[in-house]
């Protein structure tokens, strides 16, 4: 069948002018639309790359914080090697006279008594390195009432252990102004590696 318009040609087209207009609309609103979804989108990810780097930034300060005061420790650290190679420079050849005399005052006969007591420390042979024996020498002096005191206290010197060698340079009975005759006598012993405080418990150990 044969489709008649009986509308106005005018009408039709305003009809159609309309409808395009709306299509025109529609379209602009939804790429509008589309355009503030994006923006959207975009400002999501632009807060989460903010907060990413803000997050960032705060590990990078924690980091550098720690970075800080792990330079301030490796100084410290540094500053301790130091002191301990310049003590050990000091102490190379150094004796702790303090102890020996203290072992000395433990293996003492009660009967012995000492009236001089000098040491000196050889420094070539308590270099490091060198080879194993005597570093220095005690010379002791002292009286007693027989020789055979003078005997036991020779034999508690060779019980230390930094003495080597007891030797016994003189014994012999001397007058005195008591009834009792005393017996004087010279003795001296010769100082081991042990004696030094760098081979001594509690001394500077040498790298």
């Amino acid at each position: 069948m044969r489709q008649i318009n009986l509308l106005p040609s005018d009408i039709a087209e305003r009809r159609r002018a309309r409808q395009i207009t709306l299509l025109l609309a529609a379209g602009l609103l939804g790429l509008v639309a589309i355009m503030v979804l994006v923006f959207v989108l975009q400002a999501a990810r632009l807060s989460g790359a903010r907060g990413d780097l803000e997050a960032q930034e705060r590990a990078n300060s924690r980091l550098e914080r720690q970075v800080n005061q792990l330079q301030g420790f490796a100084q410290l650290q540094a500053t301790l090697r130091t002191k301990e190679q310049l003590l050990g420079q000091l102490t190379v050849n150094e004796v702790r006279w303090s102890l020996l005399l203290n072992n000395i005052s433990l293996v003492i006969p009660s009967d012995v008594w000492l009236t001089n007591f000098s040491g000196s420390v050889q420094a070539a042979a308590a270099a490091p390195g060198a080879a194993t024996g005597p570093v220095g020498t005690i010379q002791v002096s002292g009286q007693t009432f027989t020789h055979l005191d003078v005997a036991r206290w020779l034999s508690r010197l060779a019980g230390v252990d930094e003495f080597l060698f007891p030797y016994l340079s003189l014994s012999s009975k001397s007058d005195s102004e008591t009834m009792q005759t005393l017996v004087d006598f010279n003795s001296s012993v010769q100082l081991d590696q042990d004696a030094l405080r760098r081979n001594q418990p509690g001394g500077l150990r040498q790298p």
